[in-house]
């Protein structure tokens, strides 16, 4: 994972790729000196922050976002996978606004949390039970809690570049060895475990030497942050025989993978974890997070006999909830099948242009999702992973002055509203973008 606090001046480019962006953003940029005087820096997101200063939006519809400049985007960055179904979608903007319009901060439990929690329990295989909450941060922190309580351990195994969210213990390893950043206790580090990812023989020894410790392991179907990495059938199976012989819960993080098939990315990949960590899309388009998996796991949260008090202001509040609904309704199996079949059109046309261009490209990914590494590949963690590399922010700056929003650090997806022909445009435009590097 590439933190975007660390970029420097040098990494957008050149002062006239500054200076072109700073001409065609002025209201953005008298913002940015406004957020800046009641912000650290004018953010409050250090994702979305990029050198000189992001851009402001003004409004979003389908798939385009409005800047505050005028401008409109092909949005190929979908809020990092959130908006599967594009921005504002009607039934959506429907359902949360007739729940607003009946009152929605009530302390109380809700109806659509039911409905929520039923769909996903009817969608995937190995949840029995689910408890909301409001991030995926929230999500693996109360997935990882449990298994302590289930085990009565308290070191994790991770995986080397994995990224789960801002809580103390899976801040280690994510872009380096040991703490992430500062703030994070030290002796967080001697509670996790790192393994690589996809090394198979790697994952078997650390069980052999430390498996009687862990308390789970925790892991993306997708490396996401770390490159939109697939795991390797072989690797997940290993990952799924290994926590079974040392009765050690398998977490999964699918907060970005969910979106691959209707019940996540362990239904494409036919491998059942333990405990299973949601969010981003399953909230239609406000804040969400859940923790789910098996009864007896998730026996840990009952507010009668279980032993972890779980709480929250907004958890399963009626309109996020009734809005994931609504969402899910949009977002079956077919609908599935059609963007996963336009990402893979789409990331081999960008592999296609990436070889005959004369930059070093690999192109990952899987389904709807894709990263852009500049590197000759093969990339299979994120050690060999081009993605943050000093060329992504001047290739970012380039797509967006054709007109299409990626990640700074070159990753992007695809939403619904999206066709075939915003499949040409993405990939004529990183076709241009290569030619100005």
């Amino acid at each position: 994972m590439t933190n975007p606090t660390e970029s420097t001046d040098e990494t957008i480019g050149s002062a006239d790729v500054r200076e072109a962006y700073e001409r065609a953003t002025p209201q953005s940029r008298a913002l940015a000196e406004r957020a800046r005087s009641v912000m650290p820096g004018g953010d409050t997101r250090s994702v979305t922050y990029h050198r000189p200063y992001p851009s402001f939006v003004d409004s979003a519809s389908g798939a385009t976002l409005q800047t505050v400049d005028g401008e409109t985007l092909l949005d190929v960055l979908n809020n990092y996978t959130q908006s599967v179904l594009g921005h504002a979608p009607e039934p959506v903007v429907e359902a949360v606004c007739d729940r607003f319009r009946a009152g929605n901060g009530v302390a109380a439990p809700t109806e659509p949390a039911v409905e929520l929690a039923e769909l996903l329990v009817d969608r995937v295989a190995s949840i029995d039970q689910i408890r909301f909450c409001n991030s995926g941060t929230e999500a693996t922190m109360n997935a990882i809690r449990a298994a302590m309580a289930w085990t009565g351990a308290e070191r994790i195994c991770k995986i080397d570049g994995g990224y789960h969210g801002t809580h103390d213990v899976v801040e280690i390893g994510v872009s380096g060895d040991g703490r992430a950043h500062e703030g994070i206790p030290r002796s967080a580090e001697r509670r996790v475990q790192t393994v690589s990812y996809n090394d198979s023989e790697q994952l078997k020894a650390t069980f052999e030497a430390v498996g009687d410790e862990l308390a789970c392991l925790v892991l993306e179907p997708i490396l996401g942050a770390g490159g939109m990495i697939p795991a390797t059938d072989e690797f997940l199976r290993t990952a799924r025989d290994v926590t079974e012989d040392a009765d050690v819960p398998l977490v999964f993080d699918e907060v970005m993978s969910f979106r691959l098939s209707p019940g996540g990315a362990q239904e494409r990949r036919d491998v059942e974890p333990d405990l299973t960590a949601l969010g981003k899309l399953i909230g239609g388009g406000l804040p969400v997070g859940a923790v789910a998996g098996r009864e007896q796991l998730m026996a840990q949260f009952h507010p009668e006999t279980g032993s972890i008090d779980h709480s929250g202001t907004f958890n399963a509040n009626p309109a996020t909830m009734i809005g994931g609904v609504a969402t899910l309704e949009q977002l079956d199996g077919d609908a599935i099948a059609v963007l996963n079949r336009r990402g893979d059109e789409l990331r081999g046309r960008l592999q296609q242009i990436g070889d005959d261009s004369n930059q070093r490209i690999t192109i990952t990914g899987e389904g709807s999702l894709f990263q852009i590494h500049f590197t000759d590949g093969p990339v299979r963690d994120w050690r060999s992973s081009g993605a943050g590399s000093p060329l992504s922010e001047p290739l970012f700056h380039a797509m967006r002055r054709e007109g299409i929003l990626v990640a700074p650090r070159g990753m992007g997806n695809l939403s619904t509203p999206m066709d075939d022909e915003d499949i040409e445009t993405i990939a004529t435009a990183f076709e241009r973008a290569l030619e100005s590097l």
